[in-house]
């Protein structure tokens, strides 16, 4: 009878000790938030007599491709596959936070603090219009990110188009990790800043400087 007792308490004892192992082996990693990062001031440059300066920006719209436009980072693992990261993911929206560092980029370099994000309201003028479309922003971890936006830039309330371009930007992932992954996205995103600004600047040496109310 003892041994009975022994074995069924034994028994019970190995089944506790299985569900144990398993919930700890089972428990699912913490997740880990990223975010883009706009260009560094002194990276932007001393642009103090920028003929645009302070001149009345609008950003967008800006349209993202739907792959990227998801809360887990996507990396590329071929030419035609993609992968979402199972634990790495946009501290919030993906849109909002590229939105947010293209502004704050071409602000410093123009320089001006008279930024507007679309929607902006009718009676608030603006002199220049940047339009985006991000086709792509990802790429492979430990190699290279590739970033493809087709871009316009607008000028005043007649929205006269001064320029139609697609830019084409690669950039090294300096390291492992989702880490590096994103921040070689940001310097992408200052690289194609810097090409929209050279068209913002020509526009604004071709003419006087232009005047917005405010």
């Amino acid at each position: 009878m003892k041994a009975t007792a022994f074995y069924r308490f034994w028994w019970v004892g190995a089944l506790v000790g299985t569900i144990l192992c398993v919930g700890c082996f089972g428990k699912s990693q913490s997740s880990r938030f990223y975010a883009l990062s706009a260009m560094e001031h002194t990276a932007a440059g001393s642009l103090s007599d920028s003929p645009a300066r302070d001149a009345a920006i609008g950003i967008g719209p800006i349209k993202i491709a739907d792959y990227l436009d998801r809360s887990k980072i996507v990396t590329r693992t071929g030419d035609n596959r993609l992968e979402l990261a199972e634990y790495d993911q946009w501290a919030g929206s993906f849109e909002d936070n590229l939105t947010q560092v293209m502004a704050d980029n071409i602000g410093f370099m123009v320089p001006t603090e008279r930024i507007s994000l679309y929607p902006w309201p009718t009676s608030l003028p603006i002199d220049y219009q940047v339009v985006l479309d991000i086709v792509r922003c990802d790429g492979r971890q430990n190699e290279d990110i590739l970033l493809v936006a087709r871009w316009r830039v607008l000028k005043g309330e007649g929205k006269e188009i001064l320029a139609v371009r697609r830019s084409n930007i690669t950039e090294p992932v300096d390291g492992p990790g989702y880490e590096a992954l994103v921040a070689a996205q940001s310097r992408a995103l200052a690289a194609l800043s810097r090409e929209i600004v050279k068209t913002i600047h020509a526009a604004s040496r071709e003419s006087s400087p232009l005047k917005s109310g405010g």
